[in-house]
């Protein structure tokens, strides 16, 4: 069994990188700095993570992660499409919110060439790809207006990241108006 110095070392380096990129962004992260925010040397980086890009890439899962598991609090497969459609939008809020480390990480991640490397295969967890399923459009067999994907994702996530930057912090009765006017939008409801 690992020892627990051992296991806070990788669980460091990830946690400085996220503050570095957020800091600094991606091309200004040296390995250099990250050790010492780590407070690792860089071969002990190296010997958990053979690249830079490997570790960018953890760190994004890890994001990804903590993103998913926020947005399906609550979720049930058996909800009524409105309901859930409302339920992960505000998730969605909440979690731009609540993570804005994580938010900025996934801004400039998904804007700089690190976003085309494909995630890793298998996702085991199949609630993702059930929700994918159910809400695509019409035309593909799910329950949405035909509308490119883009516009949907610019619709729902989109929006729900951009106000919950915002100074303000809308109420709860605010947000559940949005998400239902979202839903006009985007469902052929």
């Amino acid at each position: 069994m690992r020892s627990k110095a051992k296991l806070d070392k990788p669980e460091a380096i990830l946690k400085a990188m996220l503050t570095l990129v957020v800091e600094r962004g991606f091309h200004n992260a040296p390995m250099s700095v990250l050790a010492k925010k780590a407070g690792v040397s860089v071969g002990i980086i190296y010997h958990y993570f053979p690249s830079k890009e490997e570790l960018i890439t953890a760190v994004y899962q890890r994001v990804r992660s903590i993103k998913r598991a926020a947005l399906l609090e609550g979720y049930t497969a058996d909800s009524d499409p409105k309901r859930a459609l409302i339920q992960v939008w505000m998730n969605a809020y909440g979690f731009y919110r609540d993570h804005p480390k994580e938010t900025r990480f996934l801004d400039q991640y998904e804007s700089s060439p690190f976003a085309c490397i494909p995630s890793p295969k298998g996702d085991a967890d199949p609630i993702p790809r059930e929700i994918q399923k159910r809400f695509r459009s019409r035309k593909r067999g799910g329950i949405l207006n035909d509308m490119p994907p883009e516009v949907v994702q610019e619709l729902t996530f989109g929006l729900a990241s951009r106000l919950a930057k915002k100074p303000k912090t809308l109420s709860r009765a605010a947000l559940k108006a949005v998400a239902e006017k979202i839903w006009r939008a985007i469902s052929e409801d």
